[in-house]
């Protein structure tokens, strides 16, 4: 069983006021998950490549978490995006908001090209889908901070028994929009939902084990 649960999301970034990922971490923190007796702490992480890693390991060391789910935005998709992956790179065309710009350098030189997370993440898109949330599994978290930071929590996993981690992107919600209406967007409401799905399966999987 579940003990303890570390949400991550992002400040806000790249022209927003706010972050997708910051408040849908905040509101499954303050709702906690129904039936589920588990504490669930939201942290929120710099959009920095340079700083993200210790501002992650230091929420970790802190809340000894059992999961760690971290959250990122994306304004390219309508859908929750399960992170399979992360790679061992770093390469962006925009800066981050250090004012960064990483060139195809890797995050730990001579280390693993590539880490994968060890949750069954066909399930969890099984159980967002069976309440009629769109979802998808993708292969790559990209080269931003997002990736770096997945990179991070699943090298730590490593290190520390009982620890698992998966990385989820999450589309722009509904009153991120109201400017750009052209702009791709999930209820809110959808996308908490799915966040909480995902720690009732893992519950419920380490409960069987």
């Amino acid at each position: 069983m579940l003990h303890r649960v570390l949400l991550t999301g992002f400040e806000p970034f790249g022209g927003y006021t706010d972050n997708s990922s910051w408040e849908v971490a905040q509101r499954v923190a303050s709702c906690g998950v129904e039936g589920v007796d588990v504490e669930v702490v939201a942290v929120q992480l710099p959009v920095s490549f340079a700083r993200v890693g210790e501002v992650l390991r230091s929420a970790i060391e802190l809340h000894i978490p059992d999961l760690v789910i971290m959250l990122g935005q994306t304004t390219t998709t309508d859908c929750v995006r399960l992170e399979r992956v992360a790679l061992n790179m770093m390469d962006s065309r925009k800066a981050d908001n250090d004012g960064y710009i990483a060139d195809e350098e890797p995050i730990y030189e001579g280390e693993e090209s590539a880490l994968f997370t060890s949750l069954p993440i066909k399930s969890f898109r099984s159980a967002i889908e069976a309440q009629g949330i769109a979802v998808k599994i993708t292969n790559s978290a990209g080269l931003y901070v997002c990736n770096r930071t997945y990179y991070e929590a699943l090298r730590l996993c490593r290190e520390r028994e009982g620890l698992q981690a998966i990385f989820v992107h999450l589309p722009l919600y509904e009153g991120q929009t109201l400017s750009q209406p052209d702009k791709k967007s999930m209820l809110l409401g959808d996308m908490c939902r799915a966040v909480q799905t995902i720690i009732e399966e893992t519950n419920d999987k380490n409960r069987e084990v």
